[in-house]
């Protein structure tokens, strides 16, 4: 096993490329069906849903990079599983107020298909043989 992680690891990016497509998918079927009137918070829908969108993606890419500078520090020896644990329930409350935000303000199935989207991300690049290495 490594003991040491590449410079710059690009899974932020890759998030961010699948956050984005599910974003659109669901934007593609919630427009035109309504989905979008009958859930978003704001006056035009649209909008709701597109804010709902990119907030869920904005945090793909805060919850990688925290993730990835937790990983780095406590692969550099600095520090132990203390810190993956602290980090681990800061990246989960983060989690939790996008959602709330999301719930609240925009749209919240736009938010949530967003915050799902690895899930389906790293099924596509398993099924595609797309390796996980940076």
């Amino acid at each position: 096993m490594k003991k040491h992680l590449p410079r710059s690891c690009s899974e932020w990016l890759r998030l961010l490329i699948g956050g984005a497509a599910a974003g659109l998918v669901y934007l593609a079927v919630a427009l035109p069906t309504g989905l979008s009137d009958a859930v978003s918070r704001i006056n035009l829908p649209v909008i709701g849903s597109l804010c709902g969108v990119l907030c869920g993606c904005i945090f793909l890419v805060v919850n990688a990079l925290l993730l990835e500078a937790t990983v780095r520090r406590i692969a550099s020896g600095r520090s132990g599983p203390g810190l993956y644990r602290l980090s681990y329930a800061g990246r989960y409350l983060l989690a939790g107020g996008v959602l709330a935000v999301g719930f609240a303000f925009f749209d919240p199935f736009a938010v949530f298909v967003v915050l799902v989207s690895p899930k389906i991300t790293y099924l596509v690049c398993a099924l595609a043989g797309i390796g996980m290495e940076s």
